[in-house]
């Protein structure tokens, strides 16, 4: 049998870690499908709810110089056929990478290109606590750079990848990852709840809360907080908490396209900060990123 470190790190081969393109997590913090009947949400079998978020079937034809972002969610993303390639641009380096990835967090602008007719990405969004209980990866580690390369770490998951690659459908790859989690989850402890709770916390709020307010309402001291949250996400709950701040007020900007009332709503102490943190993500300011985009 196959343990979860390996499965991780074999469906990632030939692959680096970046993000999902942004369009998509627009939908599931929106939870907008019903506009975009295109993307699929298909939830985890029962059994796996504690491990996995959602499953997301995102049909991508027209991802040319896509943005990608992630929200600090462990996600996999798998790409339909093995000869499927995906170009990553990050700090003005572009990669070239077969199968598919893996992202934690975003960093920086960073964009997303697929090359050929690739029907769709399957995006696999696991909750985060019990996704570093269950694989045994550092999230620590994991969450120092944008993307890694790991073909000299992988582990004896080869058959787990060409049973992927033959499967003609998502709903039957989706299947397979389940099968494979089922093999390793009987032998991990329970889930950390006062972790999980500051994860639903922080997403409840959209990331616009202070620190004094999470401690205070799971009852923990910040030397608490601050070690086990860091330790089970590899990032600060204050990172957390903004990388969620901006990515719902960026979703809310393509809406309603009022600098200052977004960064009123969204907690921003002025929009100087709101635009410094949209042209770290984006590299444009709001107002150049409408224009690219053709938005309004």
């Amino acid at each position: 049998m196959v343990n979860f470190r390996q499965f991780v790190l074999g469906c990632t081969i030939f692959a680096y870690f970046c993000s999902m393109p942004v369009s998509l997590l627009e939908h599931i913090i929106s939870q907008s499908f019903v506009s975009v009947k295109e993307i699929e949400a298909v939830a985890p079998s029962e059994d796996l709810q504690e491990y996995i978020d959602s499953f997301y079937v995102f049909p991508c034809c027209n991802l040319v110089d896509t943005l990608a972002y992630n929200d600090g969610t462990p996600m996999l993303a798998f790409l339909p056929m093995a000869e499927d390639r995906v170009e990553l641009e990050y700090n003005n380096v572009i990669s070239s990478f077969n199968s598919g990835w893996f992202s934690t967090r975003s960093f920086a602008r960073m964009s997303i290109r697929l090359s050929g007719q690739v029907p769709y990405l399957l995006i696999v969004r696991f909750k985060p606590v019990s996704f570093y209980r269950l694989s045994g990866l550092n999230a620590r580690y994991f969450n120092t750079r944008p993307f890694w390369n790991l073909k000299s770490v992988l582990g004896g998951a080869d058959a787990l990848l060409k049973d992927m690659q033959q499967c003609t459908g998502a709903g039957e790859k989706i299947q397979l990852i389940e099968t494979y989690l089922r093999g390793v989850i009987s032998t991990e402890g329970n889930s950390n709840k006062l972790l999980d709770e500051a994860i639903h916390y922080i997403r409840l709020h959209k990331g616009m809360l202070s620190i004094d307010e999470l401690k205070s309402h799971l009852g923990v001291n910040y030397k608490w907080l601050e070690r086990n949250f860091s330790e089970a996400m590899g990032m600060t709950p204050k990172l957390y908490s903004s990388l969620q701040r901006f990515i719902n007020a960026y979703t809310a900007f393509l809406v309603q396209k009022d600098l200052s009332g977004i960064t009123a709503e969204s907690g921003y102490s002025d929009t100087n900060h709101f635009i410094k943190d949209f042209k770290k993500y984006t590299g444009e300011t709001p107002m150049q990123y409408l224009r690219t985009c053709k938005i309004g």
